[in-house]
């Protein structure tokens, strides 16, 4: 799954509150654990010693929901991304 539709839809949906990943799953015809790995890489989290762009933020509530949010630099990102084919 490419990280502009990721990016594009967060725009589109995230109003402040979070999406869940569970529609995000659904509208992007994903695996929830693929979004998970997706946006921890668009997160600000370290892998293999490099920070990532800090574009998505990543929730897990008490009952065990996801919730991915999309930051001031994300939804400036988005905005710039060319439009899609």
């Amino acid at each position: 799954m490419a990280e502009h539709a990721l990016l594009r839809l967060l725009l589109e949906l995230d109003e402040g509150r979070g999406v869940a990943l569970a529609r995000l799953a659904k509208r992007l015809d994903e695996r929830v654990s693929v979004l998970l790995r997706e946006g921890t890489a668009l997160s600000d989290a370290v892998i293999g010693g490099e920070a990532g762009p800090g574009w998505v933020r990543l929730v897990c509530d008490d009952a065990g929901r996801w919730t991915a949010h999309l930051t001031p630099a994300g939804r400036e990102a988005a905005r710039q991304l060319p439009a899609p084919p």
